[in-house]
């Protein structure tokens, strides 16, 4: 009985968590038209940002008033990073076939995996020191400042020269109902207290969780609360797809990975050092080798499927089994 309420509050929890990222992504759509703000940009900070601050507040809350959170903490980091990608960009590669922009390809997807190099080579010696966190929140800082400078250049492209693909029906359609800038505002402030309130919930379950279903509290944060977490992104790349809004799927799922790395890891390391076990280490290596598929499955498509790097059924297949089996290796 205990476990059926326990499992009850979680899935309101997640309720609640997909309806915050609806909130967070309708008013940032509607932000993005009445300003003329990049579409990419707008899905790679402020999307990003909404559908990871779950991670983000779940992680700061079990280190700073958690007692022995810090597994959870980390598992939960990991476990999001780990859906990002296996679900979050498997999943609509199933549905549509996802060609990144240029710009997609030559910036955001290596600063995402220098990112990603960055947090391993920290994580190598078992923790993230408040030193190396800082490191990582720079590096973020940075990172936006660049997406901000090539949203520019893109900007400039499109109305001056029409030289780089403008016809990617992203957020073009997206029904907003002409919302004006206090509406969407508001509906993007409703988003995030209700992400980081809900979030918060979640975690006060995470002793029960642990013990309902007999797993240590690190196997825990990568999967019930990693994959939990992890629900407004997965929705948020989905209805994206549904739509055909291809550049808020991509930049949604790299961004909102950068965001994870940065924030749920880096930032929770300026509260307190984050210490990383052996099999957290074996983790990161292992995400690492998913990175690796989803770099070749692009290479190898273009050459094989076509011109344009892009992502199909295919690379949905690959990217999903290889997170499915590796999710199995750890429940079992």
């Amino acid at each position: 009985m205990n476990i059926l309420v326990d499992l009850t509050i979680v899935f309101i929890c997640l309720f609640f968590l997909i309806k915050g990222s609806e909130w967070v992504m309708k008013g940032s759509v509607a932000l993005a038209q009445r300003f003329h703000i990049s579409k990419l940009v707008i899905a790679s900070t402020l999307i990003a940002l909404g559908t990871g601050l779950p991670t983000i507040a779940v992680n700061i809350f079990l280190v700073i008033m958690g007692k022995n959170g810090m597994d959870v903490a980390v598992g939960n980091a990991l476990g999001t990073n780990f859906v990002n990608i296996g679900l979050g960009l498997g999943i609509p590669a199933f549905m549509l076939t996802i060609i990144p922009k240029y710009q997609v390809f030559e910036k955001e997807i290596p600063i995402y995996l220098a990112i990603t190099a960055l947090l391993t080579s920290f994580a190598f010696d078992g923790v993230i020191t408040r030193v190396e966190g800082i490191i990582i929140m720079l590096a973020y800082v940075i990172t936006l400042i660049i997406i901000y400078q090539y949203s520019l250049r893109e900007q400039l492209r499109e109305v001056d020269n029409k030289e780089v693909d403008v016809d990617t029906s992203t957020i073009s359609e997206t029904i907003t109902n002409n919302l004006s800038i206090k509406k969407s505002l508001l509906y993007l402030f409703m988003g995030f207290v209700v992400l980081i309130v809900f979030a918060i919930a979640l975690v006060s379950m995470t002793g029960r969780l642990s013990q309902d279903f007999n797993i240590s509290e690190y196997i825990l944060g990568l999967t019930i609360i990693g994959i939990g977490t992890s629900v407004p992104m997965i929705v948020t790349s989905i209805k994206s797809a549904k739509k055909g809004y291809v550049d808020i799927i991509v930049g949604n799922v790299f961004g909102s990975t950068i965001a994870n790395i940065a924030l749920g890891i880096g930032l929770t390391a300026i509260f307190v050092p984050l210490l990383f076990n052996k099999e957290a280490i074996s983790d990161i290596y292992t995400f690492n080798i998913l990175n690796i598929l989803v770099i070749f499955g692009l290479l190898i498509e273009m050459k094989l499927l076509g011109k344009s790097k892009s992502f199909n059924w295919v690379s949905g297949l690959v990217i999903v089994a290889f997170y499915v089996i590796y999710l199995l290796t750890k429940i079992f």
